[in-house]
C-alpha cells in the first residue's frame, strides 16, 4: 500500500474487547453503511476458521487416510473457509479505500474469485488523505509480505477459488483430465515450511492441555459426557501445515491492516472496521497463533495450572501402576 504522509495517528485499543464493553462506531452509521460490518464480521470469520482448520492437514504420509474426518479433508474445508474470507476481505479493502477516497464504492464482481489480482489490487492502494493514517503498530503490516513459500503458496489458494481445487473430487469422476493435486502441492508447501521455536513450544502446550483436560474430566467421571467437548480439544496440529497457515495469516494481516487504515476516520459515514478485524487479525504470528489458533489466553497461567495437574495424573498413574504389579 502506497502510504502518504499525514497526521500523527491516534492510539488504539491493543487488546480484544469483551462482547458488550466497546461502543463500536459503526453503531451510529447510516443503515446502508452498516452492510460492510455484517461483511467484515462474515469474512474474519470465515478466514479464523479455515486457518484453523489447516493446521490440522497432516503432513506425514503414513498418517494420511482418505475417509478420515479430520485429516485430509480437514484441508479442503480450511481451504473453502480460507480462500472465501481472504477474498471477501481484499474487496472490502479495495471498495472502502474507494469509497474513502472518492465517496462512490466500486463494482467488484469483474475480480471474480482471481486471489491473485485482488492482492495487487489491494498493494496498489493509496492511503486515503481524510484519515490520520496508520499508527506505528500499523505501519510496519502495510507493506505486502514476501514469504519464501511465494509464489507457490497463493497459486494454490487461487487455484482452489477459483473452481479447479474445490472441485478436483468431482471433475474426476467425469474429466479423465482432471487431477487431485491440492494434497499435493499444499505437502510441497509444508516440506519448505518452518515455524518459530515460541510457536512449536505453544504446539506442545496446547497438547499438554488437550492431555490435563481429557484425565481431569476422566477422574472426575465425565469421559463419556465430554467427548464432543475433547473431540476439538484433541485434533492435531502438524508442525509443517502450522508453517503454511502462518504464511498465509501474513496476507490476512496485510489486508486487514490496509482495511483498518481506509476505515478508520476516513469519512463520517464509513464504519471503521478495523474495530472487526484487529482485535483477530494485527497480531505478530507467534501472538496469532497463542490467541487465535491455540486458544491460550496466558501461556505463563496455563503452565502454572498444567504444573500441578500434571502431578495429580502422575500420582494417579504410579497408583495405577502399583495395582497392576500387585
Amino acid at each position: 500500500m502506497n502510504s502518504r504522509a499525514g497526521p500523527k495517528a491516534p492510539l488504539r485499543p491493543e487488546c480484544t474487547p469483551t462482547a458488550g464493553s466497546v461502543q463500536h462506531e459503526w453503531e451510529h452509521a447510516p443503515s446502508h453503511l452498516g452492510e460492510p460490518v455484517v461483511e467484515t464480521q462474515f469474512a474474519t470469520e470465515l478466514t479464523l476458521s479455515g486457518l484453523r482448520r489447516l493446521c490440522a492437514v497432516p503432513t506425514d504420509p503414513e498418517l494420511v487416510k482418505w475417509g478420515s474426518r479430520d485429516l485430509n479433508y480437514a484441508l479442503y474445508v480450511g481451504m473453502y473457509s480460507y480462500s472465501s474470507g481472504l477474498e471477501r476481505l481484499c474487496k472490502l479493502a479495495i471498495a472502502c479505500n474507494e469509497y474513502a477516497t472518492t465517496g462512490e464504492f466500486p463494482k467488484l464482481r469483474a475480480y471474480s474469485h482471481r486471489i491473485g489480482a485482488l492482492l495487487d489490487a489491494v498493494e496498489a492502494l493509496t492511503t486515503p488523505t481524510t484519515g490520520p493514517g496508520p499508527s506505528e503498530r500499523e505501519a510496519k503490516y502495510l507493506v505486502r509480505p514476501v514469504e519464501g513459500l511465494d509464489p507457490d503458496l497463493m497459486g494454490t489458494v487461487e487455484r482452489f477459488a477459483s473452481g479447479a481445487g474445490r472441485y478436483e473430487h468431482l471433475d474426476i469422476l467425469w474429466n479423465d483430465d482432471a487431477e487431485v493435486n491440492t494434497y499435493k502441492e499444499w505437502s510441497a508447501l509444508a516440506a519448505r515450511a518452518s515455524v518459530s521455536e515460541e510457536v512449536r513450544r505453544l504446539i506442545s502446550l496446547k497438547s499438554a492441555m488437550a492431555h490435563a483436560i481429557g484425565s481431569e474430566l476422566a477422574d472426575d467421571g465425565l469421559e463419556s459426557t465430554a467427548r464432543t467437548v475433547m473431540e476439538d480439544l484433541e485434533l492435531p496440529m502438524y508442525e509443517p501445515s502450522v508453517g503454511v497457515v502462518l504464511s498465509m495469516f501474513r496476507k490476512v494481516r496485510w489486508v486487514s491492516t490496509i482495511l483498518n487504515v481506509a476505515t478508520y476516520y476516513t469519512g463520517k459515514d464509513l464504519p471503521i472496521l478495523g474495530q472487526v478485524v484487529s482485535p483477530t487479525f494485527i497480531h505478530t504470528s507467534a501472538d496469532f497463533f497463542k490467541y487465535h489458533i491455540a486458544r491460550i489466553s496466558d501461556d505463563d497461567v496455563v503452565e502454572e495450572e498444567l504444573g500441578e495437574v500434571f502431578e495429580r495424573i502422575n500420582a494417579r498413574e504410579a497408583e495405577d501402576d502399583e495395582e497392576d504389579s500387585d
